[in-house]
């Protein structure tokens, strides 16, 4: 049930991550808790793809239950480059394990285009994150709230958006908005 109270456990200490978790939680349920975990997604800095993207979060997911044990909700967050012949475009994939279900639930955000010249300079070994830092010149904390696609959308898009748009996608598959409002 939705009004139960549900121990969340976000797979990344990430601020932006961790923002969108909270904000869409607060639509989906009315007794929550959040714990930020530290984990391993066994995929590069970037992943190139979908499926290095899911498999990312899968990693995450299976890295926090050895850690806790106690979740109800256990959410993951990649950020990934998906190359198409038109460029390389940037999202985010979320996946939500619910442990009491044995179920997960997957989500995508929007896709913004990453300029060619970023592309060229960016390896598997690097963030992209980095990459753009550099290129635009700020440093990657100035840049580790509003990502990637902040930088590119002038803020209109940033990776708090992208996260939220992800774990939306995932949630809304099982569970309806509640109506906070008191009647």
């Amino acid at each position: 049930m939705q009004n139960d109270n549900k121990l969340i456990i976000v797979c990344s200490k990430n601020k932006a991550k961790n923002e969108a978790v909270k904000n869409v939680m607060m639509q989906y349920f009315k007794n929550f808790e959040i714990k930020s975990l530290e984990t391993n997604s066994n995929v590069s800095e970037t992943p190139i793809g979908d499926e290095e993207g899911i498999k990312g979060c899968l990693h995450r997911i299976k890295d926090a239950i050895s850690q806790n044990e106690n979740g109800n909700l256990y959410i993951a967050m990649e950020g990934i480059l998906s190359k198409t012949t038109y460029g390389s475009f940037l999202c985010g994939w979320t996946v939500i394990y619910n442990k009491v279900e044995n179920e997960y639930y997957y989500g995508c955000s929007a896709k913004i285009k990453i300029p060619d010249e970023i592309i060229e300079k960016t390896d598997k070994s690097q963030r992209l994150s980095e990459v753009v830092a550099k290129f635009v010149g700020r440093t990657d904390d100035e840049i580790s709230t509003i990502g990637t696609n902040g930088l590119l959308t002038q803020g209109a898009y940033t990776r708090t958006d992208e996260f939220t748009d992800s774990i939306v996608c995932a949630i809304a598959t099982k569970y309806k908005k509640i109506n906070n409002k008191e009647n």
